[in-house]
């Protein structure tokens, strides 16, 4: 930490902040809940969990509790452990690295936030509105995963030499054999994916008395922003529309464009930092959990759109997982 002056204080300051959001958020209300003849109902984090674990959904309020409660305090305490004590080693950036690599899935109860608002927007017979502790939530998580990707690329900067044998310059595409045709193919595919998952309706409300609206994940983004659900949308469209589309087009760059062994590298490391802002494997989990559980406030029937969302991030991993795995012998051959 004292290798880097002030900014390393800094990133203390930054790491209790997020802790102190993070406490706030558990002890303030996340949302209201409206129902026709039943009156309007607050929720808070914790009480949302008792109540789905005193309606016997186990699985759900662990997996609730695991990834919105107890990881983020685990995550800021491994931080701060990581820039505190360990020591520069293969140990330290692995930790930081697992660490900024789970830190999205703390989003799984925002976007049970999300789908609630989105379906019962425009609805008289219900309704949903966010309170604070929601936005603190957001705030408490997104300065975490920013932190680890800072921390990160500190680690890197003090133990990575850089890689020797590095003259000129090279496309991955014409250095990769037949993975140079392999890896832009699956990218159109992760394109195709993509969009099918964002445009077909996942679910559609099926409950007497209320309308019949059929939901996509565009939808969901639309429908959140002309609402003034600002911080909410914002989430959406970043982590479920913008995110996926900006790697697989930055993916594409990073194929085809020369570089060095060095600025491939380089690259690769900025796509996958963006990538860990991708959350729609995210949503994927945050829809089953809703739709296990959220009959109990809206009935809805499931449409296609949810397996092109699970086939998109299958997909998506799939072509990250090969284009890395082509890279890297490239780079071994190159290297020497």
């Amino acid at each position: 930490m004292r290798a880097y002056g002030w900014w390393g204080y800094t990133v203390v300051a930054v790491i209790l902040a997020a802790l102190a959001l993070q406490v706030t958020a558990l002890c303030v209300p996340f949302m209201q809940i409206s129902k026709f003849l039943d009156g309007t109902t607050t929720y808070g984090l914790l009480k949302s969990v008792n109540l789905m674990w005193q309606g016997q959904l186990y699985v759900i309020a662990i997996l609730i509790v695991s990834f919105s409660v107890v990881f983020p305090f685990l995550k800021l305490s491994g931080l701060l452990v990581a820039w505190m004590i360990l020591p520069a080693s293969a140990t330290r950036t692995k930790l930081i690295r697992l660490l900024g690599l789970l830190g999205k899935w703390s989003m799984m109860d925002p976007f049970c936030v999300v789908l609630l608002i989105a379906i019962a927007t425009d609805q008289w017979a219900v309704g949903a509105d966010t309170e604070l502790g929601i936005y603190l939530f957001l705030c408490a998580v997104a300065l975490s995963m920013t932190l680890s990707l800072i921390m990160l690329h500190c680690d890197r900067a003090t133990r990575t030499p850089a890689p020797a044998g590095n003259a000129g310059a090279f496309p991955l595409a014409a250095k990769s054999g037949l993975a140079g045709a392999v890896v832009p193919f699956s990218l159109l595919i992760s394109i195709v994916a993509l969009y099918f998952a964002l445009r077909i309706p996942f679910l559609q409300v099926d409950q007497f008395l209320l309308a019949s609206t059929s939901f996509g994940v565009f939808d969901v983004c639309v429908e959140l922003w002309t609402h003034n659900h600002r911080a909410l949308a914002t989430l959406a469209w970043i982590g479920l529309v913008i995110v996926p589309a900006v790697t697989i087009l930055l993916e594409c760059w990073a194929w085809i464009w020369p570089a060095t062994v060095t600025q491939h590298i380089t690259r690769r490391r900025f796509v996958d930092g963006i990538y860990e802002w991708s959350m729609l494997d995210v949503f994927s989990l945050a829809l089953v959990l809703f739709l296990l559980e959220g009959a109990n406030f809206i009935k809805t029937e499931v449409h296609q759109g949810l397996w092109f969302i699970v086939s998109a991030v299958i997909i998506s991993q799939l072509c990250r997982r090969i284009a890395r795995h082509t890279a890297q012998k490239c780079f071994r051959r190159r290297l020497d």
